[in-house]
């Protein structure tokens, strides 16, 4: 299976100034939201399934891994932006540095978006109704610590998931990667929420909160934990 490869380019500090050891913890921290993604997202469904709540069933996140370019005898990647002086001198503080890049099974198909970095917007079609309810949910469903936003997919050629990829989140804490704009994040894109018939069939209203009874450990959903 084909793969794209992702490395930074800026995280803030200037266009092409990312370390080594900056670039290694950014993509870990991307990895982890798209497992945070998939994990809400199950959660999302259920809690769906058990109010009986119509949802587009079609979205899943995105499927990654990290790997590691071996260097015993070769020069760094030419896409890598490293030559072998550079990245020794990367390393002379520590030796366990190493080229890393996230790997995303590589899809050619369009893209869709619903939201941005601090805005979502309301709307009308199911998919993206699906995607509001969801943004509120994972708000909620994290006891307010936590939203997810810069939501968008692509549709693999020839089946009807829609993948869900690049996201970014903004949490409390505002640690959980580049584009994180913690409290002020979350209120931005809260505040371009509108519930709609979705989000009352779930039961999360102005109150932000769900009943206990539907925090209880579930199995997954059956071919629905990472796309194919």
């Amino acid at each position: 299976e084909p793969y794209v490869a992702k490395r930074f380019f800026e995280i803030g500090n200037g266009r092409g100034i990312v370390s080594i050891d900056e670039n290694s913890t950014q993509l870990a921290k991307e990895l982890t939201r798209l497992a945070q993604g998939d994990w809400f997202l199950n959660k999302f469904y259920e809690r769906a399934e058990e109010t009986s709540t119509e949802v587009s069933p079609d979205f899943m996140f995105a499927r990654g891994l990290l790997a590691q370019e071996i260097l015993d005898e070769y020069e760094p990647s030419l896409a890598s932006g490293m030559t072998m002086h550079k990245f020794l001198k990367s390393t002379s503080s520590n030796p366990n540095g190493a080229i890393t890049w996230l790997l995303e099974p590589l899809r050619a198909a369009s893209i869709e978006r619903w939201s941005g970095t601090l805005e979502h917007p309301t709307h009308s079609d199911k998919a993206g109704k699906t995607i509001d309810a969801f943004m509120h949910f994972s708000h909620t469903y994290s006891q307010q610590t936590f939203v997810f936003a810069d939501l968008q997919r692509r549709a693999p050629s020839g089946k009807s998931a829609l993948i869900l990829f690049d996201v970014m989140t903004h949490t409390l804490s505002q640690d959980s990667g580049v584009g994180d704009h913690g409290p002020d994040g979350i209120e931005v894109i809260l505040a371009g929420h509108t519930c709609g018939a979705m989000c009352d069939g779930l039961e999360m209203g102005e109150e932000n909160t769900i009943s206990e009874s539907f925090k209880k450990p579930k199995k997954a959903r059956k071919g629905k934990n990472w796309a194919e």
